[in-house]
């Protein structure tokens, strides 16, 4: 090394011992060594190993008590490391509750994972196979051919329901008998996929169209090109870009670093450049950025939860088995008819040939009918857009538009209005929107599946269209339980009560 060059490496440990009094000499030095001199560079770096030091320093703060409170109370969470745990804090701004509930299921989720990796698939196989070894046996005197994979695989996804799984094998055979020419067409011209059973579920999703599942093949052989590609670029122009890309993401000037320290101390936290981006956004103003970063938190709060609620939402709904399962004391019923037009087959069919005005009128028919039964003061049936608007019998027809753009939005603003807040608890709205759903919920509305209501109508005005068959599959074996199917004629109901025959 030469004299400038020592000279120069001199004033620049110099210079960082005076930046960086808290910072050991030797660990200065080797810092140096490993970026080659690069003073900006080394600045860069140990400013954000500082960062991320009074980062977890005033984390620890204002969570440490409550964590180790937490971790007693949970010892399953004491594995988790401590840096982890303080993010997850202030993630949820020390909402104990909601740490826990999603530590448990990260802890959950590791667990499920680290079972998987740990079991070989041959192991995980001979597992099943004990496991489930009397179904496996009512199976093959079925006729049923256990060296199938997917055999286990149903057992394991069903818990051993061999009914379903014989029912399924039937479904499988009934679409490799249906689609079984263009099957050895597709064959013919060398498609790419030889397993027929995929060719099969692939013609059964676009109602036997061959033209439609090629583009599909096309379209996700195109996608799996696009991701050889971009896995087979060179790992040093990764690396090249990777360097370029933490270069600029930790170029922040002694402004920037500054005004990063102030909004840390005012709690302040997040991606550096976006919280710089929002500062400079809000004139500079630290109280206006407090503002603007709790807003957009709310929000995606908000989003998380609606996403959650959406999930869930299908356990909301009222189950209708018997007539008698109907809740008592209701005195409003909502319909949403555009939801209700695709739930029976006979009623798709005049939709799809452009006969939406005999649809919309047989609902109401079947809603009037169904009421005379079950005499509810208030049963209104509401379209998106429609002209006929005539009251049948005690059911009230409506248009949403041009007063609202849908019919979602009707239905939102009357359970919002103040004079139904008592009635929502009273109210039933059938629909099978799950976002409409969630809202519905929210306001203390009952909810029922089309379908379901359908099903009540069939056990009110037509009972002897219910048809309770006992299925056993193809299982000889006297004491395997039989399950009970019901099963609803929803197009004899449509054809007499609204008197259509389609």
């Amino acid at each position: 090394m030469s004299t400038n060059e020592q000279q120069q490496n001199t004033e620049q440990l110099t210079m960082l011992k005076e930046r960086f009094p808290h910072i050991n000499e030797n660990k200065l030095t080797r810092v140096l060594q490993r970026h080659d001199g690069d003073f900006d560079k080394v600045c860069a770096r140990l400013n954000q190993r500082e960062a991320r030091c009074n980062k977890w320093e005033s984390l620890e703060t204002r969570f440490g008590p409550a964590i180790t409170t937490l971790q007693q109370e949970n010892p399953s969470i004491q594995s988790c490391k401590r840096f982890r745990v303080l993010k997850t804090m202030e993630r949820f701004d020390g909402d104990l509750e909601k740490v826990n509930e999603f530590l448990q299921k990260v802890e959950t989720k590791r667990c499920h994972k680290d079972r998987d990796t740990s079991t070989s698939r041959c192991q995980r196989r001979e597992e099943l196979r004990t496991k489930y070894a009397s179904q496996l046996a009512q199976l093959t005197t079925s006729g049923i051919n256990l060296d199938r994979p997917w055999v286990l695989r149903l057992l394991e996804k069903h818990e051993g329901d061999v009914n379903k799984v014989i029912e399924i094998k039937a479904k499988f055979a009934e679409c490799d008998t249906k689609y079984a020419n263009q099957i050895a067409q597709l064959e013919a011209e060398g498609f790419p996929i030889k397993n027929k059973r995929i060719l099969a579920r692939l013609l059964e999703k676009s109602n036997g169209d061959i033209n439609v599942v090629k583009q599909f093949v096309q379209e996700r052989q195109e996608k799996h090109l696009k991701r050889k590609e971009h896995r087979s670029t060179s790992p040093t122009m990764a690396t090249q870009e990777g360097n370029e890309t933490c270069r600029r993401r930790h170029d922040f000037n002694s402004d920037d670093l500054e005004n990063l320290k102030k909004l840390r101390l005012a709690g302040v936290h997040g991606n550096p450049r976006k919280v710089l981006a929002t500062f400079h956004e809000c004139n500079d103003s630290i109280e206006l950025t407090q503002v603007r970063i709790q807003e957009n938190k709310d929000k995606r709060c908000h989003h998380r939860e609606e996403r959650t609620s959406v999930a869930d939402i299908h356990n909301a709904y009222i189950k209708i088995n018997q007539r008698e399962d109907w809740p008592r004391d209701i005195e409003q019923v909502y319909l949403d008819g555009n939801n209700m037009m695709f739930v029976v087959d006979s009623l798709r069919r005049l939709c799809l040939n452009r006969a939406g005005k005999k649809t919309e009128r047989a609902i109401g028919e079947v809603a009037a009918a169904w009421n005379q039964q079950m005499h509810i003061p208030n049963v209104e049936l509401i379209y998106d857009s429609t002209r006929q608007l005539d009251q049948i019998d005690t059911v009230k027809v409506t248009s949403a538009q041009p007063t609202y753009k849908t019919t979602d939005d009707m239905l939102v603003d009357i359970v919002r209005r103040p004079e139904n807040h008592e009635k929502n608890k009273r109210t039933i709205v059938i629909t099978s929107d799950r976002a409409l759903a969630v809202l519905l919920q929210r306001e203390g509305c009952l909810l029922v599946k089309p379908k379901n209501w359908f099903s009540h109508c069939v056990m009110v005005l037509t009972p002897d269209l219910i048809n309770n068959e006992e299925t056993t599959g193809m299982i000889t074996n006297a004491s395997s339980a039989a399950t009970v199917k019901t099963h609803y004629n929803f197009d004899e109901l449509v054809r007499r009560i609204a008197k259509i025959d389609i």
